[in-house]
């Protein structure tokens, strides 16, 4: 009598199984993720009291707005190809305005980083797109560039430029030269969490040297050191500019004398990229 009714239960048991599976809940499929595209934007603004570029004052000391925005295209991932442009208003008596097309590409072993490219300078109306001191000609350039960086820790990078161009301002006139360049170190040194809202905080130091080959051209120094305060996209850098330029001024600027001084020169600037912004 036990056997027959164990024998009930258990073919009861089995017959129930499958309803018993059929009212469980199924969780439904993910969808499998996309891929990240490899392409990309980066864009920013940027508004400074002064526009320096290597010691010398661009916008006769007054202040400038510039803007840019570049396509990337991540490769692998070690390897970045990019081209953009980058606008400045200028005030130097040379010319009106400044846009500069870049293109190049960026390596990255490990802590290890390398961007190669090359940037053509234009400028708009004025003394430096037109008539040049000495003759006439179109004062747009371009140059050759290498920027290599490693991340020594968390808190310290270093990097360095090498730039080189055999046709500065078309070679014409005192400021024109056939063979121009410069090279420089900086680091990037980042302080101590102490500010609120997740800022960070870091010094930013260079030292670069300018040469030209014309005559009448002067080769100088030039130095900067920086403090940056970053958040999210936001930046505002505090930064000291000087040269060693001096009297010698003249001979590098025939508009104005006075726009390698040492000074200091405040920028606050937006910096964000499409994907950033999804």
């Amino acid at each position: 009598m036990n056997k027959v009714v164990l024998s009930a239960l258990a073919a009861l048991a089995v017959s129930a199984a499958p309803a018993f599976a059929a009212d469980m809940p199924v969780k439904a499929l993910k969808a499998p993720v996309a891929a990240p595209s490899p392409w990309d934007v980066a864009f920013g603004v940027a508004f400074q009291t002064d526009y320096r570029l290597r010691g010398v004052s661009q916008s006769n000391k007054h202040p400038s707005e510039n803007g840019y925005f570049e396509v990337d295209y991540t490769a692998t991932d070690w390897l970045k190809f990019y081209a953009g442009v980058h606008g400045y208003t200028m005030y130097y008596g040379y010319a009106d305005g400044e846009f500069d097309l870049s293109g190049g590409a960026r390596f990255t072993w490990g802590n290890f980083g390398l961007d190669v490219g090359y940037v053509y300078y234009g400028y708009l109306e004025g003394i430096h797109a037109g008539v040049l001191a000495g003759g006439a000609g179109n004062g747009s350039f371009g140059d050759f560039y290498a920027i290599p960086s490693y991340k020594v820790n968390d808190w310290l990078t270093l990097g360095a430029v090498v730039d080189y161009g055999n046709n500065n301002n078309n070679g014409v006139g005192i400021i024109g030269s056939k063979d121009e360049g410069y090279y420089s170190g900086n680091a990037t040194i980042t302080l101590p969490a102490f500010m609120p809202y997740g800022i960070v905080t870091s010094v930013n130091p260079e030292v670069g040297r300018q040469w030209a080959r014309c005559t009448g051209c002067t080769d100088f120094t030039y130095w900067d050191v920086g403090l940056d305060f970053n958040y999210k996209a936001v930046t505002l850098d505090l930064r000291y500019w000087g040269t060693d330029l001096g009297t010698k001024a003249a001979a590098f600027n025939a508009v104005n004398t006075n726009v390698a001084g040492n000074t200091f020169v405040a920028t606050l600037k937006f910096d964000t990229t499409l994907s950033a912004l999804k």
